[in-house]
């Protein structure tokens, strides 16, 4: 096993060698991809990128260095943006079999979603994917594991075992990014566990923070100021995480303003959040569930997440979360469909009247998918879109 990850760990020092020999060019700051964990410029969206000159400069680039594979992979990039399928591929190829671990991983994506001049083989696939999971990148860790765990690769002689996916499982938490990363983390490692027969023990929870929401234009207090939480998808102030929450002023600020307005759900919401931090379990859980109860979508996720993680003074019934996450979920809170989903699929509320029927399931899913911001949130999404499948073909 040590074997395995030193191999491993060596390939990720020498991807990441390889990939920064070379200083940042103009091709890097033209076509460089947010999604490239490698990049050493500035990424430029898709949208924003002027194919003429990226495409130039990342040409110039490889006739001087042919072995710059950073510049490679990103010349396949704007090439295939550019409509050139064919020749993007090959360069994609080329960049991917010289070690560059986004290629490989997106080398990989291309043949899986069946792109004109890719191959046609899953097993090609598994190859290119397993090479960029060992190199350390995220996505590939995460699609690697899934496939296998879906039958994609029944067909291919699957290389990694058992145990080098739990790895790959465990180092994908480590990095892990947002609630959505995690929730499908949890899917998998869940999966991979009956199959490794590892026991009932459940998975772990991660708490990292996501990236703050953009602030809607509202009247905003001092509450908002100092208490919004960067996921609650109903700000009117810039979220604060919280290891920046000033918890005594948040308090006092939040009190006074459900004072004046014991109507607004959004201020005792936040109220209820900065109580919790303090240590003030009991009235965190009152004013969290008197929030849900006037109908706050965010403070309907947390009251049922207050009731799945065993807070104190919260109700120890499931089905309670069952309720509340499918209101959420009704009210378009994106966090709450697709734990809502999979939840269900867990079987955690089968001894609840499970009230979403299975196509309001399906509905909650497109709705949920339309709305996926990211790579991490739309493989979950598709995750519970085949676990709702399989449920309504048998």
């Amino acid at each position: 096993m040590m074997r395995v990850w030193t191999a491993a760990a060596l390939l990720v020092v020498a991807t990441a060698a390889t990939a920064r020999d070379y200083p940042a060019t103009l091709c890097d700051r033209l076509a460089a991809n947010p999604e490239d964990q490698d990049v050493i410029a500035p990424p430029v969206p898709r949208a924003k990128i002027d194919l003429p000159k990226a495409i130039a400069a990342c040409e110039a680039e490889i006739a001087l260095h042919p072995d710059n594979v950073r510049a490679r992979y990103q010349l396949s990039r704007v090439l295939a943006y550019d409509g050139q399928s064919e020749r993007g591929n090959a360069e994609m190829k080329r960049a991917a079999d010289e070690g560059y671990r986004q290629a490989q991983f997106v080398y990989g994506l291309l043949i899986d979603r069946h792109r004109p001049g890719a191959p046609a083989n899953p097993c090609v696939v598994e190859d290119y994917w397993l090479r960029s999971a060992r190199a350390g990148r995220q996505a590939a860790r995460i699609s690697y594991v899934r496939h296998v765990l879906n039958g994609k690769f029944d067909a291919c002689r699957i290389q990694a075992t058992p145990v080098e996916m739990k790895g790959f499982l465990d180092a994908a938490v480590a990095d892990s990014g947002d609630y959505y990363d995690r929730l499908l983390l949890q899917d998998l490692a869940a999966r991979l566990g009956t199959r490794l027969r590892a026991g009932s023990a459940p998975p772990p929870q991660y708490a990292k923070a996501s990236p703050a929401a953009a602030p809607a234009p509202a009247d905003v207090t001092e509450c908002d100021r100092l208490a919004s939480h960067p996921e609650d998808p109903d700000i009117v102030a810039p979220g604060v995480p919280g290891s920046k929450v000033d918890v005594p002023r948040a308090i006092a600020a939040c009190t006074a303003a459900v004072e004046r307005d014991p109507a607004n759900a959004r201020q005792r919401y936040q109220l209820a959040r900065v109580l919790a931090y303090s240590g003030d379990s009991s009235r965190a859980t009152a004013e969290m569930k008197r929030a849900a109860d006037d109908g706050y979508r965010q403070a309907q996720f947390v009251y049922g997440l207050f009731v799945e993680r065993g807070r104190p003074d919260a109700p120890t019934d499931i089905c309670i979360a069952e309720d509340y996450w499918l209101k959420a979920a009704r009210a378009g809170r994106q966090a709450a469909r697709l734990i809502y989903a999979q939840r269900v699929f867990r079987g955690r509320f089968d001894t609840c009247a499970v009230q979403a029927t299975a196509e309001e399931l399906g509905q909650l899913l497109g709705t949920a998918a339309a709305e996926a911001r990211d790579f991490h949130e739309r493989l979950l999404i598709e995750e519970l879109r085949d676990r709702l499948a399989e449920r309504t073909s048998t």
